[in-house]
């Protein structure tokens, strides 16, 4: 019978979270969990199992807690292309704060050609943001604010390409090209509805 953990287990979660974000997987050790975690090796197994597995439990509750609560807002029945468009503003703000990159983006160029878990979580957030987007973009056709020849699933498609390029330029610390590009895809979003004035 394992032993219960005198520690809050979230907490430790997150600082493990925030370590394999900082290092990868590769360069984060046992000992480095150990010591940033302050608990011990036994403590560590009991409560995560082994590296590998607590990295994919790190994984899971970036995305539950961090990617999909962000995208929260694209759920709500009102929301429109001004939402989409407030999203993807405060997701090019976050780059400046995200100095580590895109946790998930990150763990997809390291791991997913080695661990099926990863690609699964990778197409997990891509499935959820692709649908988020689409059923605002459907919504907003249904509703007379979209351009009736907009094909919806197409233009998800296309922002879950933009958020990925939005995270690798932010991580490169190329913020002047990054906002220059971002004023380019307000231009399309605007340019999709039928509200247009002459």
């Amino acid at each position: 019978m394992a032993r219960s953990c005198n520690f809050d287990r979230q907490e430790k979660l997150i600082l493990a979270m925030e370590l394999f974000w900082q290092k990868g997987f590769a360069e984060t050790s046992i000992s480095d969990l150990v010591g940033h975690l302050g608990i011990n090796r036994f403590s560590l197994y009991n409560s995560f199992g082994d590296k590998q597995n607590l990295y994919r439990e790190c994984l899971r509750f970036y995305l539950d807690y961090y990617s999909f609560g962000a995208s929260d807002t694209l759920l709500h029945e009102k929301a429109g292309l001004a939402e989409i468009e407030a999203y993807l503003a405060r997701f090019v703000a976050l780059q400046r704060e995200q100095k580590y990159g895109c946790f998930m983006q990150n763990a997809v160029l390291e791991k997913s050609l080695n661990d099926e878990s990863v690609l699964q979580e990778c197409q997990r957030l891509f499935c959820r943001l692709q649908t988020s987007f689409t059923q605002v973009l459907q919504v907003c056709q249904a509703r007379g604010e979209l351009l009736a020849h907009v094909q919806p699933h197409q233009v998800a498609a296309f922002l879950v390409l933009q958020l990925q390029g939005i995270r690798v330029l932010g991580k490169a610390g190329e913020y002047e090209l990054l906002d220059n590009a971002f004023v380019v895809l307000q231009d399309y979003l605007r340019s999709l509805s039928a509200n247009q004035t002459a």
